[in-house]
């Protein structure tokens, strides 16, 4: 007989992050089963909380009857802080997805109430369990290229805007466009990679096309209405304490051949470049990824990944995270004060983008 303690899980927004990342990550896990799916859309909570065996519930107070340990938070972004908080300040656990909240003053309110109750708040960033963004780490913390002094982030889509007219492009409901979008993870993977100390300034610029006419759609749908209020392009700039020049490049529909992401690094003993894809998207760029290593004045040297056998991998192992923490009564290794630091530097990003450069 196992001796694992039993989690009980709650999925609070059954969109497609969570049938397609989430229920799919943890269901095989021993120990680990579903009580509730709550969903405003009574048919999507019906359709997920039968494939999770759980119970339909389209209202908080639905939940409450529910004795649930955790909750996988994946709702529109504007909805994260009060769920989270709701969830939270009853000591049940929560995996947020990103990004934390809207605002700076939101995601430190929400990161001193996860303190106070002392349950786990594991933000989901998702692509820091990557074995590609775990080996470009080491290399990184091992003194490979020595002190860091410029790093970029890169996500590019030709044709990956979220369906077009849903919660994901109108402003009140998503905070923004790609920048928060796309941001989100970029911007922690900078911040992840390099240790980077409080900005001291940040330069942003905004820009949007119209959507292309036609049958408009990708893995994540179609169009859903002609309402798109955010930005489908952000490029930014932001200077660290340290002296160190980050810049981000960040867009849902690009002219470039593929889908792709590109990681940046230029230090005092030489360069890496990672080039990969994050996400779920069919239309990549580079079919596995790869790290490029550059010694200060000498010849590059190539490390490829194998391509991806287990396309949830970093979900599983995310999902394993939350429950150890679960289990052993641990706080995660990602944390709440690493949500709060990305959407800080998101809002100076977006100040900047309408008032110019921002010194904080």
């Amino acid at each position: 007989m196992s001796n694992t303690k039993e989690v009980s899980l709650g999925i609070i927004g059954a969109g497609w992050v969570a049938e397609h990342g989430h229920l799919p990550s943890f269901l095989p896990m021993e120990g680990v089963s579903f009580g509730a799916v709550y969903d405003t859309d009574a048919s999507r909570a019906a359709r997920l909380a039968e494939q999770a065996g759980a119970k339909a519930c389209t209202s908080l107070s639905e939940v409450s009857q529910i004795p649930l340990d955790a909750v996988l938070v994946c709702t529109p972004n504007h909805t994260h802080y009060e769920l989270a908080k709701h969830f939270l300040q009853q000591g049940i656990h929560v995996l947020c997805e990103k990004p934390m909240t809207t605002t700076a003053e939101e995601a430190a309110s929400l990161r001193r109430i996860a303190e106070a109750s002392g349950a786990v708040l594991l933000m989901g960033f998702v692509n820091r369990y990557r074995d590609d963004i775990r080996e470009l780490r080491s290399r990184i913390t091992s003194g490979h290229i020595g002190d860091v002094q410029v790093c970029e982030v890169i996500w590019r889509r030709k044709k990956g805007i979220p369906r077009p007219g849903s919660w994901f492009t109108q402003q009140k409901m998503s905070g923004g466009g790609v920048l928060i979008d796309l941001g989100s993870h970029m911007i922690d993977q900078m911040l992840f990679l390099t240790d980077a100390p409080e900005p001291v300034a940040c330069l942003a610029g905004l820009h949007s096309r119209p959507v292309a006419q036609g049958d408009y759609s990708n893995w994540l749908g179609s169009v859903e209405s002609d309402t798109v209020e955010v930005e489908d392009t952000a490029i930014g700039m932001i200077q660290f304490a340290n002296g160190m020049l980050g810049r981000i490049h960040v867009s849902w529909q690009d002219d470039v051949e593929g889908d792709l992401v590109e990681i940046h690094l230029k230090g005092s003993r030489g360069s890496v470049i990672l080039r990969t894809l994050f996400g779920f998207s069919n239309q990549g760029l580079y079919k596995q990824p790869s790290l490029q290593f550059t010694p200060a004045g000498q010849t590059s040297v190539w490390f490829k990944f194998p391509p991806k056998s287990d396309v949830l991998i970093d979900f599983r192992r995310q999902a394993h995270h939350f429950v150890d923490c679960i289990r052993e009564t641990k706080q995660p290794g990602i944390t709440a004060e690493d949500g709060e630091r990305v959407i800080r530097l998101i809002q100076l990003l977006y100040q900047s983008a309408h008032k110019g450069l921002v010194a904080t």
